[in-house]
């Protein structure tokens, strides 16, 4: 039987740490309702489309977030929503200067919030790369005077053969996160790349952080994926970490591993470097049941469980919800429900807390036709809410961030397509929802 089974475990990070936690929504419960709260306009136009990742500043209840797309540079934007007043605001546009240097592309980033209201994340492409072109960088956007300065931190590509990595598709983290503590704006953060690094360009964990004494980061490869024969230590990390109070930081591979089905990873502090094991690698069971392609990270609880979803493999080839169990020295892998297509199909956004003991997710459907869909898991799989069940998708469809559950027992999420454009201008670019019980 799953850990997450008879329990009452409150599992915390970010978005649990910032705003109350509220008991989970009773299994059985009468449908859920949606409320579109912003729609995103097509790629061309300013005001951003395909946002994919959110956070909220406990101070002003506002949320924050990235898109891929749109802006007057193409290149993407940050920006703010009020949910009191359904205000939004573009605070940043990448790329409007010839090159990008100062990034474009910020793919599944849910922005990291200093105690001093800066905001941090990474750009996917963009950035003055010594070794390579468009390889990314790591952003503060600093606020001040009513408007917002983008200061960039570090541009990947900035040693031979990219070694230090290229290609962040996500976003940051650092130490106290999982314990709800802000970020202080000094220590390191920690991120992935799915390009770069020292073995053929497959990858890395890399850490940032301010050189004492100045305001200039460096940047500092823990781990190249790829360094063991048949990349059984996993290739292209393409979520964000955990980190518990030791420092560990885990994370996904979507490929490599022992089967090649991806792998669950773990990247330890030892003395002045970082050691990496495999937690588990998929595919390890016939026709992939224990699932395959893991792209959505994984989330840690207080008792160093952790959760994920592989996007594909399982039962009915449709994705799987899985949790490692520390056992000694060795980890004890579940797969604590499969999708199937009715209940959803491939998952591969990350998990949030429910308040309750158990996940919030997402799946996005596609597979053989499926819906998209928001999950609860605690102990039952239970799907609160079906995307795209109107012409047109008004709702949107695809949704891949990460959700938050507010004080008042609402989700928040994005979708990346569906739904007509902002103010008219397009469509199909994606929402910003609430779904309430």
């Amino acid at each position: 039987m799953s850990s997450i089974l008879g329990r009452s475990v409150a599992f915390v990070g970010l978005a649990s740490a910032l705003l109350p936690l509220v008991v989970a929504w009773p299994l059985g419960a009468a449908a859920a309702t949606e409320t579109t709260l912003h729609r995103f306009c097509a790629p061309t136009c300013k005001y951003g489309s395909h946002s994919d990742g959110i956070a909220l500043d406990p101070a002003s209840k506002n949320l924050f977030g990235v898109t891929e797309a749109g802006g007057v540079g193409h290149g993407g934007v940050v920006y703010e929503f009020a949910p009191g007043t359904g205000a939004y605001t573009v605070l940043y546009t990448f790329c409007t200067r010839r090159g990008c240097p100062d990034g474009a592309g910020p793919r599944a980033v849910q922005p990291v919030i200093d105690t001093s209201g800066d905001l941090y994340g990474t750009t996917y492409a963009g950035g003055s790369g010594l070794y390579g072109g468009n390889p990314g960088v790591v952003f503060e956007l600093i606020p001040g005077n009513g408007t917002w300065r983008e200061k960039v931190l570090y541009t990947f590509c900035s040693r031979t053969n990219c070694k230090d990595g290229s290609k962040p598709q996500s976003g940051l983290t650092y130490a106290g996160e999982s314990a709800g503590q802000p970020y202080d704006g000094v220590s390191p953060l920690y991120g992935t790349t799915s390009a770069g690094g020292a073995n053929n360009g497959q990858g890395t964990v890399f850490s940032i952080a301010p050189r004492t004494g100045t305001k200039k980061w460096t940047e500092k490869v823990l781990y190249s994926f790829c360094a063991q024969a048949n990349c059984t230590d996993g290739i292209g990390p393409r979520a964000a970490l955990s980190i518990d109070p030791n420092g560990n930081l885990f994370g996904t591979a979507s490929e490599g591993g022992q089967f090649q089905g991806g792998a669950v990873f773990e990247v330890s502090p030892n003395g002045g470097t970082y050691t990496e094991s495999v937690l588990y690698s998929f595919c390890a069971q016939a026709n992939c049941t224990d699932g395959a392609a893991p792209f959505g990270g994984v989330m840690l609880d207080q008792s160093g469980n952790l959760f994920g979803t592989a996007s594909g493999g399982g039962t009915s080839n449709d994705g799987v919800l899985f949790e490692l169990v520390p056992a000694g020295s060795q980890w004890k892998y579940s797969v604590l429900a499969n999708f199937d297509g009715t209940n959803g199909a491939s998952p591969s956004g990350p998990l949030s807390p429910d308040g309750a003991g158990g996940v919030y997710g997402t799946t996005a459907g596609f597979t053989d036709g499926a819906s998209a869909t928001v999950f609860d898991f605690n102990g039952t799989l239970q799907t609160l809410y079906t995307f795209c069940t109107q012409k047109g998708c008004p709702d949107g469809q695809n949704p891949a961030s990460n959700l938050i559950l507010d004080g008042s027992g609402n989700l928040l999420g994005t979708t990346q397509e569906g739904a007509k454009g902002h103010k008219g201008i397009g469509g199909g670019a994606g929402t910003l929802f609430e779904i309430s019980p």
